[in-house]
């Protein structure tokens, strides 16, 4: 290339040519560092984009960000390269790691790079293992575990205690025997050997009083109550009674009650054990208490209890497992005794209760056919 001639009389062509070289160094040099600028300028803009994805986030981050792109536009300007501009960074990866933006799946169903993680479901409880349910047979043999009022007194005995010494159950605690055997005694055992009852074993005796229809609603006496009562007092058993109730309002309790409570005393009955009321079903087909709610049902128990209480006499209320528990509202009969029916090697009711109806196809001298054994946790003669 040759200069301006205006410009080229001092100089020989060697100079001329020398000079031209260093004008293409010098244009080169402007180049690259327009390059540099340009690479600073698209570092600090992404930089800047980065900074605010982050904002409010990671304020150092932003900072030291800041301060890079700075130096990297300080840096452009003073034309260093591009692999000076970067080794001399001070950015870590961390600090261009955008993904931060993005919660992180933490184990425990929270949102993880953008897709929901279910919360698990957590297992049910067994409850046959929780301890906080028990298990009711229905009459039609269906089951059903039910939750375990954690207000009401709970069953006290131990399941080592029980030993069973054919033909009763007994109780025992600290090698002592604290249970006494019963038998509950109606028409339908038909003719009872009580001497032979009492030399079984047999302490006492529940005798069936009456019953109200559960159809007819009509009270009568049992047919053997009497003659039952006259040869247990012989053959000295203590005694108790009870009554089948089908009373549908308190007004029927009541009634119930009284009908009892003449009986014993126009017939001088003496008792040393508790006067029952049986809620259970005494035959087959539709019942007067068949569809009674559990409140109304509650009260005509509270009705005879209280006034067969108020007579002189221990009322006790009788029941199965499932009757007691479904069908009476625990909870108002605070204070009063309960006497459990359950076939069982061991009771299973989580409640309070003072006797056990254990076997009804007991084989005891005395009885012919099969006896329903009971075992009494109280020694009532003795209150």
């Amino acid at each position: 290339m040759r200069l301006d001639d205006d410009f080229e009389d001092d100089y020989t062509a060697d100079e001329a040519e020398r000079r031209e070289q260093s004008y293409r160094q010098e244009a080169s040099s402007r180049a690259v560092r327009s390059s540099i600028v340009i690479i600073g300028l698209f570092v600090l803009i992404t930089l800047g984009v980065v900074l605010i994805a982050n904002k409010g986030k990671s304020p150092n981050r932003s900072g030291t960000a800041a301060r890079t792109a700075l130096e990297s536009e300080e840096a452009a300007r003073s034309g260093q390269s591009v692999d000076e501009l970067i080794s001399g960074s001070t950015l870590t990866a961390s600090d261009l790691d955008f993904w931060d933006d993005y919660p992180v799946d933490d184990g425990e169903g929270s949102v993880s790079d953008g897709l929901a993680t279910p919360t698990p479901t957590p297992e049910p409880e067994d409850p046959a293992t929780d301890g906080k349910h028990t298990l009711i047979t229905h009459a039609d043999g269906s089951e059903e575990w039910v939750e375990i009022n954690p207000y009401l007194q709970k069953n006290i005995y131990e399941n080592a205690g029980f030993v069973y010494q054919k033909p009763f159950m007994k109780y025992y605690e600290n090698n002592s025997r604290k249970s006494y055997a019963g038998v509950d005694i109606s028409k339908d055992e038909d003719y009872v050997d009580f001497d032979r009852l009492k030399s079984s074993g047999v302490d006492f005796v529940m005798l069936r009083l009456g019953q109200r229809g559960y159809a007819s609603g009509e009270m009568s006496l049992d047919e053997n109550f009497l003659d039952n009562y006259a040869r247990a007092r012989e053959a000295g058993l203590d005694i108790g009674v009870y009554f089948v109730t089908a009373a549908v309002n308190t007004a029927e309790a009541y009634e119930e009650a009284t009908f009892v409570l003449n009986t014993i005393s126009e017939n001088s009955i003496t008792l040393e054990y508790p006067v029952a009321l049986s809620g259970e079903k005494a035959g087959v087909g539709k019942g007067r208490m068949d569809d009674m709610e559990k409140i109304p049902r509650t009260n005509t128990a509270i009705t005879f209890m209280k006034a067969i209480e108020e007579a002189g006499y221990y009322p006790i209320l009788y029941g199965t497992k499932e009757t007691l528990i479904q069908k009476y509202s625990l909870g108002s009969m605070i204070g009063y005794e309960f006497w459990l029916s359950e076939v069982s090697d061991l009771p299973t009711y989580p409640y309070t209760f003072t006797m056990w109806e254990y076997d009804l196809n007991g084989d005891v001298g005395g009885i012919a056919g099969g006896a329903r054994m009971i075992l009494s946790f109280e020694d009532y003669s003795m209150r």
